[in-house]
């Protein structure tokens, strides 16, 4: 199994002799793993990045009006939010590996063909398909992650995703002022560029995504080979009710993706309306929208190694990070609707978006706590759907709330509360203790767990 720690009678390098030589292997193999999830969660989110400044003016100038364009978007939040569990599923199934293989492979289809075709129509079609690709990997990176490390302490797993969170986010600044740099010469330029990104994490991916060998599992028989089909239909069935029982049994589990999702909703309230908020206090400057999109994502670096440090020396370190960053993003975005001088409220603002960064490791991490190893990705698929509804929904009614996509008097001030109460109640939920642990096998027909070397 992926979250054993025993290496198995094929690992002829361990001396019988030197019982620290397995723990040596597993502890390589950990490195290995984290190094690899921390250069594919890197380059994932420096592909997405590329096309933050661009994509909508690169979506108006191939003749989209605004209401096809807020119609396209809403169009990927359905298709990201549908598409969530079928995709973990698949890759509980599958494989990890192979799901997030599958998905730079379709986003990279997906960003070429807007760079390729100047039709709306084609343009649309590769914003969905990227959007769908997306999903695939939504889970199955980090389930792979977790479960090839062996990280079963709170503090391991806190390690995992802070290191995780500054990898992402060295991505995300690279991303955001390469594509704005890009955008400058020729709109479509960062829709390439984030194509050829794709295609080479699918490659990294394959190469860097390896797994222990379960000797637990027998190898198949030579010649046979059950129909794709029937295995997906019998796995669909036995993970789906797997995840019920392990949602249904995990009450703070089910409280926590809640929690967690009204997190993700304030946050992304303030996310759209703050182009059309700062973009006259920066004379509409592509490359200065960029570099403010990345303040608060490069200041979360060093905060987040500072959380790091922290945690080695208090065990309550989570729910310390989690109660001080909303608290503090809280009170941020009220200042930055507040406050009339323009300088000081776009600092309000990147210490908002900064506050919620510091949140999102201990919240991932205590997700990953309450899941076994089997149900993990479609756990957190189930989780990034509620993101997906919560956030969607609550986009859809701010709209009709907020004529102006300018005025932030009302929307900013609830996002704010919302976010500081969100923050207290994900707080209180990452501390819980863990379900006991049960006996009942999660490897059956569900696929595998691992990702074997190629």
């Amino acid at each position: 199994m992926t979250s054993g720690t025993s290496r198995g009678p094929e690992n002829e390098n361990a001396s019988p002799g030197l019982p620290g030589s397995a723990d040596k292997d597993l502890a390589g193999h950990a490195d290995r793993v984290r190094r690899g999830y921390l250069l594919v969660s890197g380059l994932d989110y420096f592909a997405d990045m590329l096309l933050t400044v661009t994509s909508v003016l690169l979506l108006q100038s191939l003749g989209m009006g605004s209401g096809a364009v807020f119609a396209l978007i809403a169009a990927v939040w359905i298709v990201e939010g549908v598409s969530e569990i079928p995709t973990g599923v698949l890759a509980d199934l599958l494989g990890r590996r192979t799901s997030v293989a599958i998905s730079f492979v379709l986003r990279a289809i997906g960003y070429s063909a807007l760079f390729f075709s100047g039709s709306v129509y084609v343009a649309a079609a590769g914003v969905l398909l990227s959007a769908l690709g997306g999903t695939f990997a939504s889970g199955a990176l980090e389930a792979w992650a977790v479960d090839e490390t062996g990280a079963k302490d709170p503090s391991g797993l806190d390690r995992l995703f802070a290191q995780g969170k500054i990898a992402e986010n060295a991505g995300l600044v690279l991303g955001t002022l390469t594509g704005a740099a890009l955008g400058t010469l020729d709109l479509a330029l960062p829709q390439i560029v984030a194509g050829l990104t794709c295609a080479l994490a699918a490659v990294l991916s394959l190469r860097l995504m390896t797994g222990r060998p379960d000797p637990d599992r027998p190898p198949a028989a030579p010649g046979r080979r059950e129909a794709f089909a029937p295995r997906l239909r019998e796995s669909f069935g036995e993970v789906m009710t797997g995840t019920r029982l392990t949602l249904r049994g995990d009450k703070v589990l089910i409280a926590l993706i809640l929690a967690a999702a009204l997190l993700w909703l304030f946050r992304g309230i303030p996310g759209v309306q703050w182009t059309v908020v700062y973009e006259g206090l920066v004379g509409g400057n592509l490359l200065v929208l960029g570099a403010m999109r990345s303040v608060g994502s490069l200041l979360e670096i060093p905060l987040l190694g500072w959380t790091l440090s922290l945690q080695k020396r208090r065990a309550s370190a989570r729910r310390t990070v989690i109660v001080t960053a909303s608290t503090a993003g809280a009170l941020a975005l009220v200042c930055a609707a507040a406050v009339k001088e323009p300088a000081l409220s776009i600092v309000c603002y990147v210490c908002f978006s900064t506050a919620f960064g510091l949140c999102m490791p201990g919240v991932r991490a205590a997700m990953n706590e309450r899941i076994d190893s089997g149900h993990r990705a479609t756990v957190l698929s189930v989780a990034s759907l509620f993101n997906s509804l919560f956030t969607g929904g609550g986009l859809i009614l701010t709209g009709l709330a907020v004529g102006d996509l300018g005025s932030t008097a009302l929307a900013w001030p609830l996002a704010a509360a919302g976010f500081g109460v969100a923050g207290l109640w994900v707080a209180s939920l990452a501390v819980r203790p863990g379900p006991a642990p049960t006996t009942t096998s999660t490897t059956g027909s569900t696929g595998p767990q691992e990702v074997r070397a190629p």
